[in-house]
């Protein structure tokens, strides 16, 4: 039996195989830049960190503070751990904002950098809204209660920061991220607003003094300055009813035989006063 192999096919069959080792040729091509690319970027980022990172450093750092916050960025570079010698790079800003938050006083931190060279801090710090008294190994000290009724901070020279006090309440001893019980810190947000918006006005009040009337209710007596009567109200106030109050406390204790004036009751509609003795 002989067998007959027709040109054309034997053609066909040539330029399907020439066809398959450039397909491979192109692929390996393809293949080696990738490789080359890959060393390329590999070098760029050793000489980076090796050769470029080291030298680009800290020639700025800026820090954002409340104007009543009572702590010098000297004082706060060293909580920080920062130095002229810290580079850009090497910054840890999750590691920073940690640091600066074991600051007492101090209520939330942002630490970002800016390339090349600039870190930025932005501190919001506690807002002090009264003293209360704590329990310590030296004795009875005043500590500070903020907005949202964390007590932060101690120490006998407290009192000069005139804020009134607060009272009512029992604490054993000062301890870490110690709060007053939650359902009062809504009276303290409302504080804090006053304080802010009338100032001279929140100054008026000399003692905040909470009353339980059960496991989650209260009410507050008002120790105004320079009077002896007190103001019992309920479990929130504003700036306007703060004004009225201290109206109508004025205008009542003018009144001739009203030097008993013992207590003013707000809690209805209706103004319901108690004079000593009665």
């Amino acid at each position: 039996m002989s067998s007959v192999i027709l040109p054309g096919a034997v053609y066909q069959d040539r330029g399907q195989g020439l066809r398959g080792r450039s397909s491979v040729k192109k692929i390996e091509r393809i293949f080696t830049g990738f490789i080359i690319l890959l060393l390329g970027i590999i070098i760029i980022e050793l000489g980076f960190h090796f050769l470029i990172a080291p030298s680009v450093r800290i020639n700025k750092i800026v820090i954002s503070t409340e104007s009543n916050f009572g702590y010098s960025d000297d004082y706060l570079l060293k909580i920080a751990g920062l130095g002229q010698s810290d580079t850009f790079f090497d910054i840890n800003t999750a590691l920073i904002e940690k640091r600066l938050m074991l600051i007492p006083s101090v209520r939330s931190v942002s630490v970002k950098k800016v390339f090349p060279s600039i870190i930025r801090i932005d501190i919001n710090s506690r807002v002090p809204v009264g003293l209360s008294l704590i329990s310590t190994d030296n004795g009875i000290v005043p500590a500070v209660v903020d907005n949202e009724g964390v007590v932060y901070m101690t120490g006998s020279d407290l009192v000069s920061m005139d804020l009134p006090v607060i009272s009512g309440l029992d604490f054993p001893e000062i301890g870490t991220s110690m709060r007053m019980p939650r359902e009062l810190c809504s009276f303290l947000e409302d504080m804090e607003a006053i304080k802010r918006s009338s100032p001279g006005l929140y100054g008026l009040i000399s003692e905040i003094k909470f009353v339980r009337k059960g496991s989650m209710d209260y009410e507050v007596l008002l120790y105004p300055r320079n009077h002896k009567t007190r103001i019992r109200i309920g479990s929130s106030l504003d700036e306007e009813m703060l004004k009225y109050m201290i109206m109508v406390l004025e205008v009542i204790s003018d009144r001739p035989g009203m030097e008993g004036l013992e207590e003013i009751d707000f809690r209805t509609g209706d103004v319901v006063y108690r004079i000593q003795g009665e």
